[in-house]
């Protein structure tokens, strides 16, 4: 696992611009080597599955590599695992909370990744999250010739992987790099995927910063349970931190009106934060406005290029 020193951060945060876009340089240099071991791999495996926990970046890194596989001249159908669950008055007893594989409706999807691979038009589905239910479906075009990409936190489960194994390059995505204090305090992984959600959470669904941080109990649970074992079905692994990010995300979250009444200090330590938040009080924020519209941290603080 990847460790950096905070000191260095705030060392080449002299130069913003300069800063972020080497990181982002970085970031291109993973899609393109990810890219190749897919492409190497055709025909023989047309399917790409893509997974990581909540707050990886997986969305916006699934949509990268499908417009940098597309400047190729590849066809590529990309299908979200999240618009694949079943209606909540559909699902069996296995299916106790939202990041249990038995959520999804796999055999609807398979069936549609296997009609887009034979060149078929597949009636993809889209989830109403509001009503708990299927809310229509969008018609989709295959190909023979089509790289297939799924994404989904459950797309190296064997209950989805293992029928379409030797079809298919797993690829998992999450941050990895830990980031170490001046007093040698780690900032681990996990608390960034935090930091990424309160924003996200907070700007797209309306969700305090408390009430993040108290459904990350139950969404580190589903790591641990549905997730983390699966990372042996990835022959790509992609650490999807930007060595710049925590300085846009202190930015973010500390201009929440919420901030300071949400997080007190108490409540911080009880969560394990403690470390994070004075990371984050005590960096620069990021200005520079050249983050560009397709870059993963766009996923969380908004202002992307891609819809999600």
């Amino acid at each position: 696992m990847r460790v950096i020193d905070i000191a260095d951060i705030i060392y080449n945060m002299r130069n913003e611009t300069q800063f972020v876009l080497r990181c982002e340089e970085v970031f291109h240099d993973k899609i393109s080597a990810a890219a190749g071991t897919i492409l190497s791999a055709q025909p023989r495996k047309p399917f790409v599955c893509l997974t990581g926990p909540s707050g990886s970046g997986k969305t916006t890194t699934a949509m990268r590599l499908r417009a940098y596989l597309e400047n190729l001249g590849v066809k590529v159908c990309l299908l979200s695992m999240d618009n694949f669950f079943l209606s909540i008055d559909e699902r069996p007893p296995e299916a106790d909370d939202w990041e249990s594989p038995y959520c999804v409706n796999r055999p609807l999807l398979l069936d549609t990744i296997d009609k887009l691979s034979r060149g078929e038009t597949a009636q993809v589905p889209w989830y109403d999250f509001k009503s708990g239910k299927t809310g229509g479906f969008t018609p989709m075009e295959g190909s023979a010739e089509a790289v297939i990409i799924a994404e989904g936190i459950h797309m190296l489960n064997p209950l989805l992987f293992d029928p379409i194994r030797d079809r298919a390059t797993g690829v998992y995505v999450a941050p990895r790099t830990r980031l170490i204090t001046a007093d040698d305090r780690i900032v681990h992984p996990e608390q960034v995927r935090v930091a990424r959600r309160m924003i996200r959470d907070y700007q797209g669904r309306g969700h305090s910063l408390r009430e993040t941080i108290l459904r990350a109990k139950s969404v580190d649970r589903g790591e641990v349970q549905y997730i983390a074992p699966n990372k042996r079905n990835a022959v790509v692994h992609i650490d999807t931190f930007h060595d710049y990010e925590l300085c846009i995300l202190a930015k973010y979250l500390l201009q929440i009106p919420q901030f300071a009444e949400d997080l007190d200090d108490t409540f911080i330590e009880e969560n394990g934060l403690t470390v994070l938040m004075d990371v984050v009080k005590g960096l620069p924020p990021l200005q520079t406005p050249y983050v560009p519209r397709d870059s993963v941290v766009r996923e969380f603080v908004g202002g992307s290029v891609f819809q999600y």
